[in-house]
This record gives structure tokens, sequence and C-alpha cells, in this order.
């Protein structure tokens, strides 16, 4: 046995990997229990993607070892991996009944929050703390991102970032995450000071640095407070020892400040460097697989699909969706104001599940009557952790314009609003600000050109399926006659107009969106045409 292995271990290290494991499995043929073997043979069929070998092996382990958690944090990786979200967590649940440890319930709930069982991941989160965990703060931190995130209350939210600041008063992640939460709330101040607290323990934090830039409001800040932030940003940017990942978030900030004094030659470089820094940590964008995925979606969900297919929900949800700086948060919270309507912002419901099905290539015979029915259940239970009583809930996810044929098939009378935009105006707008490692187009003009152009193909269809659920809103005719255009939204949804829309910008609810601070400003028309200011650097794209 141990000759055995120790060849194997050899033979792995050579990158001999199938004598490896054939080596191994002659161990296991004599005793085929052993730890240190199903140990070996799981990290081997990981490395080799044998996915069905490592989860056999690993499965043992749990049984034999349950008190060597890696063995089931690797199990449970390994689904998530295979977006087998709600399997992952049922990895722990026979330990649960076995023995009690704090990073048992830590590493539970952390699966939990992954299969998108929130309360119970809250939970078993406490039950860590309870349990005297190790470095309690982050389990705080954890409990706050749930709460801010997918439990929409804020005030439990601050709360864990308070109590995880009480355990460790410099504790970064806190600090930014108050910030951020100051921040989605229009709490200016309160949130410049928890970055500004950042940078008084850590001087070159760029994050931090860039937040404070982003939420300047030349209407309010002082020219020397300007300049300052640019001083600070350039001197960031001239350290390299300043990681990507933070010198992105400079330069995007920098060309904000630059933008604001109108100096948009230096904005506009500061934004070029900002994409190509972010471009090398996130890869290229995939032009070919974006139009695949769009002939996909529109052969799948056609006309007769809908008629064979789409369950008989009688629920008409509201979905927000677009190109991303279309307007969409502007237009969340203009309806946010009726008293009939509440914001949800950007549920991951629809795409989650979406992921999980692999809803563009939906199968030939459709979805069951039982898993529509969940489906739709299991969304309306979410809502209505977000609903005042009495109101509607607005999904405003700009990327569920993807998901329309799900979601049509799952809600047949969802309302559907899309919002459109100039498109250079949009270009520049996504080029200037950052998003996810998912967005990858936005790092690239021309990226962003053909991705609106693949989307203005998508919700042609979607429109032609669905005249009379689906409204598109043009940001231009938003920010010039919004009586009238929120009008047309409201009759869509059938409520009566209220004056309140348009003094949204009083709402004191929480928006986590790069347009946090332009909606709590009134409606302002310099939006319009932005992109003529930079005519000369979007000549590509003219």
């Amino acid at each position: 046995m141990v000759n055995l292995l120790s060849q194997a271990n050899h033979a792995a290290r050579q990158a001999q990997f199938d004598a490896a494991q054939s080596l191994v499995d002659q161990a296991l043929d004599l005793e085929p229990h052993h730890e240190g073997a199903l140990s070996f043979k799981a990290k081997i069929a990981l490395h080799l993607k044998h996915y069905a070998a490592a989860e056999s092996a690993l499965k043992v382990l749990v049984l034999r070892a349950p008190q060597n958690l890696q063995y089931a944090i690797t199990l449970a990786q390994l689904y998530v991996s295979q977006n087998d979200f709600a399997r992952a967590p049922t990895v722990f649940e026979p330990l649960l009944k076995q023995f009690k440890h704090p990073d048992l319930s830590f590493n539970y709930a952390w699966f939990l929050t992954r299969s998108g069982d929130y309360k119970n991941a809250v939970i078993h989160y406490q039950q860590a703390i309870d349990q005297d965990v190790d470095h309690p703060e982050e389990v705080h931190l954890n409990l706050a991102n749930l709460y801010s995130t997918r439990l929409a209350s804020p005030t439990l939210a601050k709360r864990h970032l308070e109590s995880a600041l009480d355990c460790n008063p410099n504790y970064i992640d806190a600090l930014y995450n108050l910030g951020n939460l100051h921040e989605d709330a229009g709490e200016r101040d309160a949130a410049t000071e928890c970055f500004r607290k950042i940078l008084h323990i850590i001087p070159n934090h760029g994050k931090a640095a860039a937040r404070i830039a982003m939420a300047i409001d030349p209407r309010e800040d002082s020219k020397d407070i300007i300049s300052e932030a640019i001083d600070r940003l350039k001197a960031l940017l001239a350290d390299p020892s300043l990681v990507d990942d933070d010198r992105v978030d400079c330069c995007y900030a920098l060309g904000k400040l630059y933008d604001q004094k109108g100096d948009y030659a230096h904005a506009f470089s500061s934004w070029q460097l900002a994409n190509s820094t972010n471009k090398k940590l996130i890869g290229p964008f995939d032009q070919s697989a974006l139009s695949a995925r769009v002939d996909h979606l529109i052969e799948r969900y056609s006309a007769a699909w809908f008629d064979r297919f789409a369950s008989t929900n009688t629920a008409a949800p509201v979905f927000i969706c677009g190109m991303f700086r279309s307007g969409s948060t502007l237009l969340e919270q203009m309806l946010a104001a009726h008293p009939n309507l509440t914001a949800g912002g950007e549920l991951d419901y629809f795409p989650k599940v979406a992921l999980q099905l692999n809803a563009e290539k939906p199968p030939a015979e459709g979805y069951s009557g039982t898993l529509l029915a969940t489906i739709a259940n299991n969304y309306e239970e979410e809502l209505l952790t977000r609903a005042q009583p009495g109101t509607a809930v607005t999904d405003k996810r700009p990327d569920n314009v993807l998901h329309i044929g799900l979601i049509k098939t799952v809600f047949p009378n969802a309302r559907i609003i899309i919002t459109q935009r100039a498109l250079l105006d949009t270009a520049l707008s996504i080029y200037s600000h950052r998003f996810g490692r998912d967005m990858s187009y936005a790092c690239d003009l021309e990226d962003i050109v053909f991705y609106a152009g693949q989307l203005t193909r998508l919700v042609d269809h979607w429109v032609s399926l669905f005249p009379t659920t689906i409204t598109v809103v043009d940001y231009d005719n938003l920010v010039r006659n919004p009586q009238a255009a929120i009008t047309e939204v409201l009759k869509l949804l059938q409520l009566d107009w209220n004056e309140a829309c348009l003094t949204f910008y009083g709402l004191r609810n929480t928006v986590s969106t790069a347009s946090v601070w332009q909606i709590r400003q009134p409606l302002y028309e310099s939006s319009l045409a932005r992109w003529r200011n930079y005519q000369s650097q979007l000549e590509v794209l003219l």
C-alpha cells in the first residue's frame, strides 16, 4: 500500500496523472477505504476533470472521516462548479446530525447562500457566532451581505457591520461595505467618512480613494476638494505596487473627475487605461458566442413555443431590463415614487434559474408544469420580502432581457419595460464605468456596439411576440417628457398617473447601481447627447 502510494505520488509530480490514477486504484483494490488513497484519488480525478470519480471518492471520505470538513467542502464545491447549487449544502446535513462545530455551521451557511436558501443561511451563520467561531467579524460581514443584497434589510446589514467593527475596529472589509451601504442610501458624508477611515489605516487603498472621488459632487464640493482627489488618484496610479484591480477603479474615478472639470481628453485617456487594464483581468469578449446565443433564443422561444408550453399562471410581475446605463435605474426610481410600486432593484433570481436550466436551449418537450410552478412560487416569495403592503415590486435587472423567454414561459402576463438610449451615449456611459467579469464587452467600444446590436435584435423579437405586455422607453424622451413617458408605462401596469413620480429624487430607498448619486438629483438634460464631448475619441463608432 505505502509503496503504491509513493509511486503514485512520484508519477503525479512528473505530471503522469493517468499512471498515478492507475497506481491509486491498485492501492484501493487492496484497501478500499484507505483515507490517504481516496484523498489522492479525488485530487487526481479533479485535476483530470473526471468528476464522477472525484464525487465517488469524496462521498466515501465524507462518510469515513466526517470531522475533516475539507472533504465535505471540496464535494460541495464540486457541485457548485457544475451549477448544482441546491445539492451543495446537502453534503453537510448528515454531519450536522453527528456533531456541532462553528466551522461546520459556517460552511453550511456559505453553501446555503450559494443555493439561494438565504433565510436558513442566516440561521446557521448565527449558530457559528453562538458557537464561538474564530474571527466572528467575518461571519458578521457575510450576514451583512445577505441582509443588504438578498433579504432587503439594510438596517440589519448595518447592524452586523457595526458588530463586525466592534470585533475588529480596523476590519477593512466591514468599513468598505459600510461605506457602500451609506452610499446606497444616498448618505454621501457618512459613506465618504468610512472610506477616509480606510485610507487612514491603509493610505494606498486604491478602492477607497476611488469611492471618495466617485462621491464628489461639483455642485457642492469646492474645486480644491476635486483637485485634492485628482492628486491623490494620480499619486496612487504612479505607485508601481498598486494592484491592477485597484488601478482599474482609480482610473475610472479619475476619468469621472476630469469629465466633471470638462477636461474630456484626460477623462477619455483615463477610461482607456481603466478598460485596457480591466480587459487583462477579465479576458476578451466573444462576439460569436453572443450572436449564437441570441440565435438560439430567437429560434427556441417562438410563438409556437409559448402557445404550447407557457404556464397558466396569471400573476403579472414587473420587469425593467435592457442595456446597462440606458436609464433603467432612473425609470425604476420614478416608478418607485408611485404609491403602488416598490423598487426591487437588481434581483438575480431569473439569471440564476436560467443558468441552472440552461434556459437558452430549453428542452423540445418544454418544462414540466411542476417546475414552472416551483419557479413562480419561489420568485413570488422573494418579491414578498421586498414588497410594501399593497404594492407591486419592480425587478430591475438589465440583463433579464436575455431571459424574457423563460420569464414569459413562467409568467405569461408579466409586464416588461425595456429601456433604450442613444447608442453613442450608452456606449460612452458603459465605457466610463466598471462592470462585472461577466460583462467583458464593456471594456471595448466596438464590443459594446456589437452587444447593443445583438440585444436590439433580441428585443425586436420579444416585442413582436408580446406587443401588449412589453413596452420600450426611450431615455431621452423620459428626461425631456417625463410625465408622458411615465404615464405610458403606468398604463401598461394598469395604474393611474401620480405626481410623486416627478419628485422621485426625494426617495430614501436603497439603490445599488452605478447611478446611485445621479438618481438623488432632479432630472437634468446634461446627460443627453453627452457623446458629443468625446466626438473625436468616438470616431471609430461614427
